[in-house]
């Protein structure tokens, strides 16, 4: 019997931490309520952080081959953003750190 060693990938991000597979998002070990969508689109803005994710390329990520009304996309998106946010000031924090040292 073959054993399959699958390498899981994880996000962290100050007190957060991303786990795709399971589709979580935990802070500080504690899981945060998340609608699917809202996840989803946190997801796809931390596997981009590097780049900026334009609005029709969001859409297409979590809403393929469906119309969505931007009152849908600020719904979903308020949580995500501030978790993004978030995200900006950790990195911009480790940052600072590591020019200190």
């Amino acid at each position: 019997m073959a054993m399959i060693n699958k390498q899981r990938t994880f996000y962290e991000f100050g007190p957060f931490r991303i786990d795709p597979d399971h589709r979580l998002l935990l802070r500080e070990n504690q899981p945060v309520p998340l609608q699917p969508k809202a996840f989803d689109i946190l997801l796809a803005l931390i596997r981009n952080q590097e780049n900026v994710v334009l609005k029709d390329d969001l859409l297409k990520t979590v809403w393929p081959e469906t119309f969505i009304e931007e009152s849908t996309l600020a719904q979903n998106i308020y949580y995500p953003e501030r978790a993004r946010t978030l995200l900006l000031f950790s990195l911009a924090e480790k940052s600072e750190k590591s020019d200190q040292n």
